[in-house]
C-alpha cells in the first residue's frame, strides 16, 4: 500500500507518521485490495483534524474526524473506513446472493 501523509501548519513527528502506517496497514485485513491511502493531518485553535482517503482496486472511502489528540483522530477516522468497507462487501454479498 502507498501511503501519503500531508501535514498542515505543523511537522508530523516519525513516530506519529510510523503510528499511522501501521494502522493502515491494519486496513488491508478488511480489503485486501487498498492500494494507496492519503491521509491530511491539519491543527485547527482547539482540535486535530484527520481526512482519510482509501484507493482501493473497486472502490473509495472517505472520512474526516477531529479530536483533540492526532492518535485518537486516526483509530476513529480508521475506524469509519472499517464500518464503509465492511458496508461495501455486505452489499457485495447480499448482491450475489440475489
Amino acid at each position: 500500500m502507498n501511503i501519503e501523509i500531508t501535514a498542515r501548519k505543523f511537522t508530523p513527528s516519525s513516530d506519529l507518521k510510523s503510528f499511522i502506517n501501521d494502522k493502515l496497514l491494519y486496513l488491508l485485513k478488511f480489503d485486501s485490495n487498498i492500494d494507496f491511502a492519503k491521509v491530511v493531518l491539519l491543527k485547527e485553535s482547539r482540535a486535530e483534524k484527520v481526512e482519510l482517503i482509501i484507493s482501493s482496486k473497486n472502490n473509495r472511502y472517505v472520512t474526516k474526524c477531529y479530536s483533540s489528540v492526532f492518535e485518537k483522530t486516526v483509530v476513529n477516522a480508521i475506524d469509519n473506513i472499517k464500518v464503509q468497507i465492511r458496508k461495501k462487501t455486505a452489499n457485495k454479498k447480499s448482491h450475489h446472493l440475489k
